[in-house]
């Protein structure tokens, strides 16, 4: 094998610091077909209504030799208890045409179907013009004992439909007619009732008493401010936001009263004033490289004061506050950054007393406070040194509210479990103007999102683990505790105080909204509370972030960020379902039956079996991996046990590697196997198991290590060791994959390469896309390797879809004769291939399914 000697070469170069130059090979690139948006159904596909809308014929476009030769059988039925049975009555030659279906010429298309007991089968594309008329055909001959027949064709000029002809030389059973293009989007995968990450309460141009929030949305549905009438518990007006994908942050100016909104997706400030028909994208703060806009709050004079976030990979340099007013526009409060070792200023909080504005940072905890007119030369106080050992020993400073003196800082690990503070600080300024601060207590236990502003000398929130979840108040003179009759029973995105105006709700009441669009209402003075469910959330189409081929034959993916679960018939989007149950996987993977996922956040593996979710039970939790992971992207099954990959917790800067053992249900994580870098790409041969290595060990930090490892584990040992990835310059191991003969297989930023699992050394090693690299930051789901039935490994990477043939790969020591990609970008991520052989990849809310030549 020609190429064994570059492996070696580039473990040398490393060592001596040189760069790698090697020949690269040579790719086979097809033009990208178009991709079609839903699939085309075949009326009675399966035969289920009986023969309606089939036609007899000879199987090739003529007369049938017999009318009465179609029949019903129930044994060939692949789908539904039907199929369609020809020659059975002594009626050789035999056929039937479907009903047509509308297409456009040009369409290139695949028609197919199950075939049973046939001896000759014949498959074919009719297509007719405007009037029926038949234009042309195309047929296929398949011989006995194939179980999936198929035809392809090309719609000649003038086609407005087709129609798929089977038929038969003696006899023969089908069922199950489907027609595919090359390239299909097929969705949403995913719809349900509007999720939510942001509520603010206010008025809307009638004066009623409303709350603001924001359905999330995906790529192609735009995320939409919702309006809800507090007293009547209904939504009762939608916006859209067009290109952003949801909101943290959504607040109405007590001064204007017009709606701000802070998106993701697309990150920007966006505006309502009640009663118009759109909302406004006003644009990003002058911060380089920001990336989402957290932590509304505004000053008395109506100023907009705000948070963020930005990659520090590509430059964001950290943790600042920024402001924005209809004259003077944008601009940044205090130095930029703050600090440039914290990138999340989630939250803003405006103290009218101080006329001074706070936030705290994460994933490093950092608390300032900013005089309104603070500028770059550092008139922010650090506050940091105020809280307590406990809360700056965990990641986050999550939330905040102020007034009256008073700032209120929520944070810990802000999981919401118990291990999160409350601390309540007293401001002022002093003689030099200079924000100053003292504690007036730290309560543990408060959960999300930390406690209300203050008002008449108190402040209200709820705590983990009690009955129901029932507000508390505290009140800061006399620093008394106690708990309300307010059941709220929900983890609130934010608690609002608001004058409902309405005699049985006299004066101020807190109002709650949680994130499935529960609202709570209390009232201060009179005790009286209300709690329901919103009935009219809007659905919301959802990206989906995983997916998996279930043991049934059905494609199953998993919602981003808000979860849920969604179940696709390959070819049958009219069979698409949605299952509000499960969280957000970042990888799913069929073993043994089951669905394994690895869950985000706390690090979890759960388990189902699509007849589990089918029966309404939600998926089984196997596991948390702890070791401070939260994000496990790499899964694959092996013996026994369940392996897994993980990024590391916010915080944190080590990721994880383990295993579920599926005989005894536990987990076990090795501390610190692969040092600071992450795993996302396993794969499994014999008695070991192959980790590749990332140096971008969490999404909140930048890297340590500046070169990829390779753990092995050994099964029979239980020790696992780790070594550089011997391809120098490599930043991540990005997929890895067993072949049919052990060998395992890997893609590593551009280079293909290749493992004897016995040796533990690289056979082969080539760079197939040296013009295809990866960003600043590589996700744990930028790549991923699959065996198709063909004997071809299928990939994408960073969107790019290719294939290769590994026997002729190693053989010829390149992967120069077999290399071709099927679609050079725009493929999405994850990647399985279906019983048809068809491949499938995520794209937003959709599937994108790629046919691969038969």
């Amino acid at each position: 094998m020609r190429n064994r000697p570059k492996a070696w070469l580039a473990v040398a170069c490393a060592t001596l610091g040189l760069t790698l130059s090697l020949p690269t090979a040579a790719v086979a690139e097809t033009a990208a077909p178009p991709i079609r948006t839903g699939d085309l159904l075949v009326p009675n596909h399966s035969f289920e209504a009986d023969l309606d809308g089939w036609t007899p014929t000879d199987g090739r476009g003529g007369t049938a030799p017999c009318q009465d030769g179609l029949e019903l059988d129930r044994d060939g039925a692949t789908d539904g208890t039907k199929a369609l049975a020809l020659g059975g009555r002594g009626c050789a030659g035999i056929g039937a045409r479907s009903e047509a279906v509308a297409v456009t010429a040009g369409s290139v298309l695949q028609a197919r179907a199950h075939a049973t007991d046939t001896d000759t089968a014949t498959i074919g594309l009719v297509w007719l013009d405007a009037t029926g008329a038949v234009l042309d055909a195309e047929y296929a001959t398949h011989p006995r004992g194939t179980a999936i027949v198929t035809v392809d064709g090309t719609a000649p000029a003038g086609a407005a439909s087709v129609a798929v002809e089977l038929g038969v030389r003696v006899s023969g059973t089908y069922d199950e007619v489907l027609i595919t293009a090359p390239v299909t989007s097929v969705g949403p995968q995913i719809t349900k009732p509007a999720t939510y990450l942001a509520m603010g309460a206010g008025e809307d141009e009638t004066g009623r008493k409303v709350t603001y929030s924001v359905a999330t949305g995906s790529t192609g549905s735009p995320a939409k401010l919702v309006i809800s009438d507090i007293l009547k518990t209904e939504v009762i007006k939608t916006v859209d936001l067009p290109g952003a994908t949801g909101s943290w942050t959504v607040k109405q100016n007590p001064v204007s009263k017009i709606v701000y909104i802070g998106t993701y997706g697309s990150a920007a400030l966006w505006s309502w004033t009640p009663g118009a028909a759109q909302a406004v994208r006003i644009g990003t703060p002058p911060i380089d490289h920001f990336g989402f806009v957290y932590g509304l709050s505004f000053g008395t004079d109506g100023t907009v004061y705000g948070g963020g976030w930005g990659e520090p990979t590509d430059g964001y340099a950290g943790a600042a506050i920024w402001k924005y007013d209809e004259q003077g526009g944008f601009a940044v409060v205090g130095p930029n950054p703050l600090t440039a070792d914290a990138n999340y200023t989630r939250w803003t909080a405006y103290d009218n007393v101080s006329d001074a504005v706070f936030t705290g940072t994460g994933t490093k905890p950092h608390l300032y406070g900013c005089p309104v007119d603070a500028g770059a030369t550092g008139d922010c106080t650090d506050l940091t040194a105020l809280l307590s050992p406990e809360q700056l020993a965990l990641p986050w400073l999550y939330g905040g509210s102020a007034g009256d003196g008073y700032v209120t800082v929520w944070g810990g690990d802000s999981n919401s479990r118990g291990n999160d503070y409350l601390t309540v600080i007293k401001v002022g300024r002093d003689a030099a103007g200079a924000v100053t601060g003292e504690v007036v207590t730290e309560i543990k236990g408060v959960i999300y999102n930390g406690a209300t502003r203050p008002v008449d000398g108190k402040i209200y929130f709820n705590k983990a683990g009690e009955t129901n979840l029932p507000l508390h108040s505290y009140d800061l003179a006399t620093g008394v505790e106690t708990v309300l009759d307010a059941p709220v029973n929900i983890f609130s995105r934010a608690w609002e105080l608001i004058d409902l105006g309405d005699p049985a709700w006299p004066g101020l009441s807190i109002v709650g909204w949680n994130s499935g669009g529960i609202m709570t209402a209390y009232n201060l003075q009179t005790g009286n509370f209300q709690r329901g469910q919103v009935p009219n959330n809007p659905p919301m189409p959802i990206a989906s972030n995983s997916i998996a081929l279930g043991s049934d034959g059905r494609l199953w993916t998993a919602g981003y960020l808000t979860g849920g679960i969604g179940a696709y018939t390959p070819l049958r989007d009219d069979r698409q379902r949605t299952y509000l149950v499960g969280g957000q996987a970042e990888q799913m993977i069929n073993y043994r039956g089951r669905i394994y996922q690895g869950i985000y956040p706390y690090g979890r593996i759960d388990s189902f079996t699509p007849a589990e979710i089918e029966a309404g039970k939600a998926p089984r939790q196997e596991c948390t991996i702890g070791d401070h992971q939260n994000r496990p992207y790499g899964l694959t099954g092996h013996g026994d046990r369940v392996y897994f990959g993980s990024q590391a917790d916010y915080g944190h800067d080590q990721g994880g590697f383990g295993y579920l053992d599926l005989a005894t249900g536990t987990c076990t994580s090795l501390t610190g196997a692969i040092g600071h870098q992450s795993i996302s790409a396993l794969a499994a041969s014999g008695s070991k198991v192959f980790a590749g290595g990332s140096i971008f060990y969490g999404y909140d930090g930048e890297p340590i290590d500046d070169q990829a490892k390779l753990l092995i584990f050994d099964e029979t040992t239980g020790q696992a060791k780790t070594m550089p990835w011997p391809i120098a310059g490599t930043r991540s191991v990005d997929a890895a994959l067993t072949d049919e003969t052990g060998v395992v297989w890997f893609y590593a930023n551009g280079w293909l390469a290749a493992l004897d699992p016995g040796t533990e050394k690289l056979i082969f090693s080539e760079e197939i896309f040296p013009d295809w690299k990866p960003g600043d930051r590589i996700p744990g789901n930028y790549a991923r390797l699959v065996r198709h039935p063909n004997g071809t490994i299928y990939g994408n990477a960073g969107g790019r879809l290719f294939g290769f043939d590994p026997k002729q790969t190693l053989e010829a020591g390149s992967a120069d004769g077999s290399l071709e990609v099927l679609r050079p970008s725009g493929a999405g991520t994850h990647l399985v291939v279906d019983e048809y052989g068809d491949l499938y990849s995520v794209t937003g809310p959709r599937l994108l399914r790629t046919t691969v030549p038969r």
